[in-house]
């Protein structure tokens, strides 16, 4: 992630229906991501904004992930060029909503990975991890190669 940050403005985009299941409050969330923010800051990594979903899948509400509604709003927020974007993540919404915002995907098999490996799209570019998906995405824009240890 530091790497990117050099190129890329960071963000989490998260869906967290746990908050309208009652299961976890909005302050443990926002704790989470405060605790995360700060862990990827003191190694050099910024985060611009963290997004979060608090609704359940069934809400149909239009924040939630695959809509594209908080790439949208780092697009005009921000000036996010979402056709030169990247989202990377570890279930099959993520690389959806990559394609909804018209972003590249790239499936991590870290995480929940491996579990949903077979419900994505053939096409989509899978890595192994974080790491991996750094140097795919560094070798796609070309800047550096994808075996570049820079």
């Amino acid at each position: 992630l530091r790497r990117l940050s050099a190129h890329f403005a960071l963000f989490i985009v998260t869906n967290q229906s746990g908050v309208a299941k009652g299961t976890i409050s909005v302050q443990e969330v926002e704790a989470v991501n405060r605790h995360i923010g700060s862990y990827l800051f003191e190694r050099g990594i910024t985060l611009l904004e963290t997004y979060v979903c608090p609704h359940e899948p069934v809400s149909a509400c239009r924040c939630i992930k695959p809509n594209p509604y908080f790439l949208k709003k780092a697009e005009r927020n921000f000036g996010i060029d979402l056709g030169r974007s990247f989202v990377l993540g570890d279930h099959p919404h993520d690389v959806e909503l990559a394609r909804n915002a018209g972003a590249h995907g790239i499936y991590v098999l870290s995480g929940h990975g491996t579990k949903h490996l077979d419900e994505i799209p053939k096409d989509t570019e899978v890595a192994d991890g974080i790491r991996e998906a750094v140097q795919v995405i560094m070798g796609t824009t070309g800047i550096c190669s994808p075996l570049s240890r820079s």
